[in-house]
């Protein structure tokens, strides 16, 4: 059932996080990973809600060695957020 809980919550995840990618990196990725710790700190590490988190943190991870490997790719991520608003 734990399995379940995570995948379920993943599947919750992923159309968040594709959204929030859509929109630009900051502030569209952070604001979900402040709503999903209300959850994690009032419930506590339920499988659901660590699923949640899996896509942004995935996203995170591949921004973060993006910008490593070629450190003016922040500015291509920065000019999508500010084209969207």
């Amino acid at each position: 059932m734990t399995v379940v809980f995570f995948l379920l919550g993943c599947g919750i995840g992923y159309p968040v996080m594709v959204y929030s990618k859509n929109r630009g990196l900051i502030p569209w990725v952070l604001i979900p990973l402040i709503g999903y710790s209300i959850p994690l700190f009032t419930i506590g590490p339920h499988p659901i809600i660590l699923g949640l988190y899996l896509p942004l943190a995935a996203y995170l991870l591949y921004v973060g060695q993006m910008v490593i490997r070629n450190p003016s790719a922040i500015n291509d991520l920065l000019d999508l957020a500010t084209k969207n608003e």
